[in-house]
């Protein structure tokens, strides 16, 4: 039997900590980017992307590698040296692309919850699994899988919780942002990469019963359902508490639009005056938003509900002649017994009212609800055909996230450049991402053909299958 519930040797004896989230806690420090990394015009764009491997016109594997190490030469220095600790056999990005291929065919095939046994076996088994690796070196390599420096990540630590995983993190997002299409609208949220093992910033949703995991806020596209950038939250640090706020996350999460014109969508945790002023004059964007009521610089005759009518909205507008941002914050009542408002903030409505429905909603509350909750269908998009396996070591919970999040964006944008391909079948994501992980196995699997000479007969019935040819009978 294979053991897939590796324990990660190097973890915190705090690890069992959890943190209570309720999306108003300070966030993890801001990670320096390239200032240079602009979203570029969609004529600019490859003619197809996922940060793991992408389908291109022509059918054929395309890996894409950033300048310097990318993250998969990166998992394979590690995994090696990982391998040569436990003298067992050293693994090359061929390999490591393949074993990348089967994790998605398991998710594609919701075969991610079942035992690797049964995934090899006669009954459950399926022919691409056995024609690309054996059993037991696709557990060795799932047990083997590192990220970063294992000598010297206990003094990193002391600085950075999430070094494990921080260098090859990155390296992804910074495809992400590469690749990306740009269009006018984009939302952040946070994400719950499920965990329940230990890990010393994992967090618990008040609003999401019994759920624990790392939290990730993204960027995303709200139209195309990309995921642009994201941010991670690893614990609180010794830096100044504005330097950690939601303000200072928002800021880095956009640093890619900067100049571009482009609105982005905040829920009441990240919305505040100073944000929608700094975005739109300092980053020329602009912001919509709900608002808390105890958010700085709101007036008190905002928050007053006392004899207004049900539906009715009240505006306020900041002074042109100061030089600061237009903001239009909206106050609307939603309820009556108790009285209810909400708020609202928008750098680029005015006080247009939408007087032919009965609740009479501002151009604010239409566009806003039209914009936010993309990350809540990503969420429910990835989950639905996950590559992420039972596992003790959060590091290797984030990677099936990341890949989960690859195949979604190498998708979207494939299937923006290929409209037609599979455009009456229904689950077109799935079939994508059978695809992906065919053209990934397939080299393995043809070099293995190469030499069936002492393979057993099953495995060779199932490369016969994967290949669609025939080897000669062996006397």
């Amino acid at each position: 039997m294979v053991n897939e519930d590796n324990i990660d040797d190097a973890s915190d004896p705090e690890d069992d900590n959890v943190v209570t989230y309720d999306s108003d806690t300070e966030y993890h420090r801001e990670i320096e980017s390239d200032s240079s990394s602009k979203s570029s015009s969609p004529d600019q764009q490859h003619a197809s992307t996922s940060n793991i491997a992408v389908i291109a016109r022509s059918g054929r594997n395309i890996l894409l590698h950033l300048q310097g190490k990318s993250a998969v030469n990166i998992i394979v220095h590690y995994t090696n040296e990982e391998a040569s600790i436990r003298n067992l056999k050293l693994t090359n990005t061929e390999e490591l692309y393949a074993f990348f291929g089967i994790l998605i065919l398991m998710g594609a095939n919701n075969d991610s919850e079942l035992p690797i046994d049964d995934l090899w076996g006669k009954v459950l088994g399926k022919n691409i699994y056995t024609a690309t690796m054996s059993r037991i070196r696709f557990g060795e390599l799932l047990s083997l899988i590192r990220f970063d420096d294992k000598q010297t990540r206990t003094e990193r630590r002391k600085q950075d919780k999430f070094c494990p995983i921080r260098e090859v993190f990155y390296k992804i997002d910074e495809l992400f942002v590469k690749y990306y299409i740009p269009s006018a609208h984009l939302t952040i949220d946070e994400m719950l990469s499920l965990f329940r093992g230990r890990c010393p910033f994992k967090v618990f949703m008040k609003d999401k019963p019994g759920k624990y995991g790392i939290l990730i806020r993204m960027l995303s596209d709200v139209h195309t359902r990309y995921i642009l950038k994201m941010e991670v939250y690893a614990g609180k640090d010794e830096r100044p508490a504005e330097e950690r706020s939601a303000k200072a996350v928002v800021r880095h999460l956009v640093k890619p639009l900067e100049g571009t014109g482009r609105n982005v969508t905040t829920d009441r945790y990240d919305t505040s005056i100073e944000l929608a002023e700094e975005l739109y004059n300092d980053d020329k964007l602009t912001l919509v938003g709900t608002l808390k009521s105890n958010r700085k610089h709101i007036p008190e005759e905002l928050k007053k509900t006392q004899g207004r009518e049900i539906y009715s909205s009240r505006f306020l507008f900041t002074d042109p002649k100061t030089g600061k941002a237009p903001v239009t914050l909206v106050s609307y009542i939603t309820r009556l017994k108790p009285t209810k408002n909400l708020l609202l903030l928008s750098t680029q409505h005015d006080r247009k009212v939408d007087e032919s429905t009965e609740k009479k909603k501002t151009d604010v509350n239409l566009y806003y609800n039209e914009t936010k909750g993309g990350i809540d269908s990503i969420d429910q998009m990835t989950r639905h055909h996950s590559v992420k396996r039972g596992t003790r070591r959060w590091p290797l919970s984030i990677f099936f996230t990341l890949i989960d999040i690859a195949c979604l964006n190498g998708g979207t944008i494939f299937m923006k450049n290929n409209p037609d391909w599979n455009k009456k079948k229904h689950n077109v994501r799935r079939l994508y991402m059978l695809e992906l992980g065919q053209q990934l196995v397939r080299p393995v699997v043809e070099e293995r053909a190469k030499n069936i000479i002492g393979l057993q007969k099953p495995i060779i019935s199932a490369i016969e299958s994967v290949l669609g040819k025939r080897f000669p009978v062996l006397v």
